[in-house]
């Protein structure tokens, strides 16, 4: 049993606990046998929390997902996969949407690839080293198109500059946790468009000579505070201070979201996906630089399949192109009134 445990991050095992014990406590209050679960069961349980009108459909799913994880677990079936079950968790939201009187949740929108350059600019441009350190941090992560986490706690020994360009281990992350798994080494292609200036290596670069004329120990944290004591700056940065960053950020440059949207930390990853899949980069690669093992999870929840391509996504990503693919865009840019608005 401890080995079974370890196989999931103490985060995830409180989570999964805490929900599980919901269904538990639920089950015994009817007295409905919780393991193996009848359909009957779970439905009750849904009906439940229905009438208690505190859950919102997103936040039944995990709370379901979790008590199919334990029923796999211990090797009995799945109930969620009855087609009742599907029809009862329409219902769920149905009577949600009702509730709310038709309004829906703000989606996470995808950031821009304009938007990122801006980012560049004014952190080329700001005096406050810490704001650089930020924005460095941000444009990095959107690059990298990995969790947010991936390019928080990168450590100033992780990075190096090759003659083909930025190359990094990244540090792996589920749930907003270090899986302890071994470093991921990733390029970031730079200078592919000769005689162009490529901002976000040219930011990249000025944190590090900055950090470097400063004595900064190769351990510590690329992007945290620089006014931090020493020891300080060894601890990893909490996965999450992307968002807190970006709402910083988004307060000096104001970015208005789209209808029915909101920007957060993980929007970086979001649009990385669909501006890559926009300048026809295939998905298994898109894939791949986001750190998914499914190409189906990337085209339902990271790939936006009709987000257009603009000059600003080929500044940012068209480093990682096919040389084919960068050769036609230089022979026959989209035109202007083919680009449409991401923010409508």
């Amino acid at each position: 049993m401890k080995l079974l445990l370890r196989g999931y991050q103490p985060n995830t095992r409180r989570c999964y606990m805490s929900k599980c014990c919901a269904f538990f406590i639920n089950c015994g209050k009817y007295n409905r046998a919780p393991l193996p679960a009848s359909v009957a069961t779970i439905i009750g349980y849904i009906l439940h929390e229905l009438g208690r009108g505190q859950l919102a459909p997103p936040s039944l799913s995990k709370y379901l997902s979790a008590v199919a994880s334990v029923h796999r677990l211990v090797g009995h079936a799945d109930a969620n996969k009855d087609k009742v079950f599907q029809l009862s968790i329409f219902g769920f939201r149905s009577h949600a949407l009702e509730r709310a009187s038709g309004e829906l949740a703000l989606q996470r929108k995808p950031l821009p690839a304009d938007y990122i350059l801006r980012v560049c600019e004014l952190g080329l441009a700001t005096p406050n080293a810490h704001l650089r350190f930020q924005r460095a941090g941000l444009v990095l992560g959107y690059v990298l198109s990995n969790r947010p986490g991936a390019a928080v706690c990168m450590r100033r020994c992780d990075v190096a500059f090759t003659k083909h360009g930025m190359k990094q281990r990244i540090v792996d992350f589920k749930m907003a946790l270090g899986t302890g798994r071994e470093r991921l080494t990733f390029t970031v292609p730079t200078g592919v468009e000769p005689g162009k200036p490529d901002r976000v290596a040219r930011l990249v670069r000025l944190v590090i000579a900055q950090l470097d004329a400063n004595g900064r120990h190769r351990t510590a944290m690329l992007f945290a505070d620089p006014t931090l004591p020493a020891p300080a700056r060894q601890f990893w940065l909490a996965a999450r201070v992307t968002n807190k960053w970006l709402q910083r950020l988004m307060a000096l440059l104001p970015l208005p979201a789209p209808l029915g949207g909101r920007y957060q930390g993980h929007s970086l990853r979001s649009d990385a996906g669909s501006e890559a899949y926009a300048i026809g980069l295939p998905v298994a690669m898109v894939t791949e630089m986001i750190g998914h093992a499914s190409v189906g999870t990337n085209l339902r929840s990271y790939i936006k399949t009709r987000w257009r391509t603009s000059a600003a996504s080929w500044v940012v990503f068209g480093r990682y192109a096919p040389l084919h693919l960068r050769l036609s865009w230089r022979i026959a840019p989209p035109r202007a009134s083919s680009w449409i608005c991401p923010h409508l």
